[in-house]
């Protein structure tokens, strides 16, 4: 049987003629070529009226029309067509399939036909792109690792306000200067504020806001972390919350801690260590009794306050008007004052001849007891709550806590610096501050004479602690100029305040109703503090006219608060009324630098100073 897919080709023919007879449907058997005379063929049937009835075997001379031969030769003529069309970029439509040219389509990833050499390496038609080199996979197009990054310029400050916008609040201004990058919704509710015009109280409800949700997530753990927002202060870890594996680490590492500032000759003369108990020494080469007795007919210590002393009048106070006693003593100048808490009958005072002494205010007004434990000038001393201890800071770098009334030393510790200034926790009389001379504050528990902090953010020695709020927080001063809020037991600054104009603040007091902090400024002036959630520097309350530049002159405030008091280098007294910021009075006081005042928490007009006379002054 004749293949019928190749019957009736013809080497001769060629592809010009085809396309030129592509729409021919019938080719005559008279011109096919030469055959077998035995070679068969199948034939369509016909009836009358040209409809196939069916196919038959006839000998292929005898055909008219073979079957397939049309479908064949019509199938090689469309594929010539076919091919020649794509090549013209054209489209061909047969009834079976459509194909459209795929040599400009950088996209697709099936070649249907054949490109030829000429087509493949014909120039790129059309513009050519500014930055882009291959103009079929655009890689030339990238600047960037996300694409095609156009430049542009646009104003700083316009930048830094909507890059900070859109980091806080969601949504910026779109580059193109309209439309918006972001939250829509977010920037339509707040009416198109960004982080620069946004009202100060708006921003820290905001900064608030942001704060507990992240103190707060989802998961329901609190943040600890040293960035956390404001919480209530940790309960502070004491010796005997410690299992016995870590109270014998903490004893080795505080005796090899001993041991190398012994070696360095830091701790000469120190009998105890941060750990032992100074009471266990010979109480009578420390302290010496100067009153008749200890202990009055009725039983009662002579640390007792006299039942029969009240607070004058209404409590309004004046300044005094005149010296009523001076106290004498000490052989060396009085570096510091302080009457006993709540009723003023007895006066502390550390002298620069290495002793502690106090005073009776109200009888004898004699000396009642000294206190022999350091080597060096005491700089500083501070009762406890009740005043049946208090803490005293030596040039000698020791830190002791004393039993007012028997002149017991209760605990010694050291770090090896000088304590420039001593605070005892208003609440935990346990805890004591101590702000030292290498830029640190520590924190002590005279229990067991544990070091259970450090705060080490000033960049000079601190010379003044000031507790607010209870005890909660607590501001210092340094020699850097600057003051620092703290929460206490957190040992991150929540308040730091500085400012070219400052100048060291070395002396600061708190008023009695918590709600104001003066601070004694090297520039002859004391400045003042409004301690409320931002401890923010009052600029109306600023108190002059004295010199102190170049002395920590201790400053005070009244009982009612109505009056501020402070010596100066000169060695006057001060009076400045609170309202007004003007000076009341001036006294001639002292022989040299009234370096300390204090006034009576009971006695309306009664003031104490001392100086670097060896003399301490009572005035009424």
């Amino acid at each position: 049987m004749l293949g019928l897919d190749t019957y009736g080709s013809s080497d001769s023919d060629d592809e010009n003629d085809a396309l030129a007879n592509v729409a021919s449907v019938k080719r005559p058997i008279a011109s096919a070529p030469p055959v077998d005379a035995g070679a068969l063929a199948l034939e369509r049937a016909l009836d009358g009226d040209g409809g196939s009835t069916g196919m038959r075997v006839v000998p292929l001379a005898s055909t008219r029309t073979v079957v397939g031969a049309r479908d064949a030769r019509t199938r090689w003529h469309r594929s010539i067509a076919r091919r020649a069309r794509v090549a013209r970029g054209t489209r061909v439509d047969d009834g079976l399939t459509e194909i459209r040219s795929t040599r400009a389509d950088p996209t697709t990833r099936e070649m249907r036909v054949n490109l030829t050499y000429d087509e493949m390496t014909a120039p790129i038609e059309g513009p050519r792109h500014e930055t882009r080199e291959d103009r079929l996979t655009g890689r030339g197009a990238r600047n960037h690792a996300l694409g095609q990054v156009d430049a542009t310029t646009v104003n700083a400050f316009s930048f830094d306000e909507q890059y900070n916008t859109y980091n806080s609040r969601g949504y910026a201004a779109a580059p193109s200067g309209t439309g918006v990058v972001g939250d829509a919704d977010a920037m339509r509710a707040s009416k198109g504020e960004t982080a620069f015009n946004i009202s100060a109280a708006k921003k820290r409800r905001i900064r608030e806001e942001v704060l507990a949700g992240v103190a707060t997530p989802a998961s329901g753990e609190t943040d600890t972390s040293a960035w956390a927002p404001a919480r209530a202060a940790q309960k502070v870890l004491v010796h005997d919350d410690l299992s016995e594996k870590e109270k014998e680490y903490v004893k080795w590492h505080m005796d090899n801690r001993e041991a190398k500032l012994r070696a360095k000759g830091k701790l000469e003369g120190l009998e105890t260590g941060p750990g032992e108990d100074g009471g266990a020494q010979d109480d009578s080469k420390f302290t010496k009794f100067h009153g008749s007795e200890e202990v009055n007919y009725a039983g009662d210590s002579w640390i007792a306050a006299p039942k029969s002393e009240k607070r004058d009048g209404d409590g309004t106070c004046f300044a005094p008007n005149k010296c009523v006693h001076t106290f004498n003593g000490h052989t060396k100048g009085v570096s510091k004052i302080e009457f006993f808490p709540h009723t003023g009958h007895l006066l502390l005072s550390a002298g620069m001849d290495n002793v502690v002494k106090i005073w009776d205010v109200y009888n004898s007004r004699k000396c009642m007891r000294t206190y022999m434990g350091h080597d060096k000038a005491v700089k500083d001393v501070c009762f406890n709550g009740d005043g049946t201890r208090f803490v005293s800071t030596s040039w000698d770098k020791k830190v002791r806590l004393w039993d007012t009334e028997t002149g017991k030393i209760i605990q010694t510790v050291t770090s090896g610096k000088i304590g420039y200034c001593a605070k005892i926790h208003p609440k935990q009389d346990n805890l004591v501050l101590i702000g030292q001379s290498d830029k640190k504050i520590v924190q002590w528990d005279m229990n067991n004479g544990d070091l259970v902090q450090e705060y080490d953010q000033h960049l000079g020695p601190v010379n003044s602690i000031t507790f607010a709020d209870g005890g909660e927080r607590f501001m210092s001063s340094s020699d850097d100029k600057t003051l620092r809020v703290w929460e206490f037991g957190i040992p991150v600054t929540t308040k730091y305040i500085a400012d070219p104009s400052m100048h060291s603040v070395p002396a600061t007091a708190i008023s009695n109703n918590g709600k104001y902090i003066i601070g004694q400024s090297l520039d002859n002036q004391i400045i003042t503090f409004s301690v409320d959630e931002r401890f923010r520097r009052n600029n109306k309350k600023r108190f002059g006219g004295h010199h102190n530049a170049g002395y920590a002159c201790q400053p005070a405030f009244s009982t009612d608060d109505s009056t501020v008091v402070s010596g100066d280098g000169s060695g006057k007294i001060f009076f400045w009324d609170w309202k007004t910021s003007k000076i009341i009075k001036s006294v001639k006081a002292h022989a040299e630098v009234c370096i300390g005042v204090a006034w009576h928490p009971l006695k309306s007009s009664v003031v104490a100073s001392c100086s670097w006379d060896k003399t301490i002054k009572l005035w009424k």
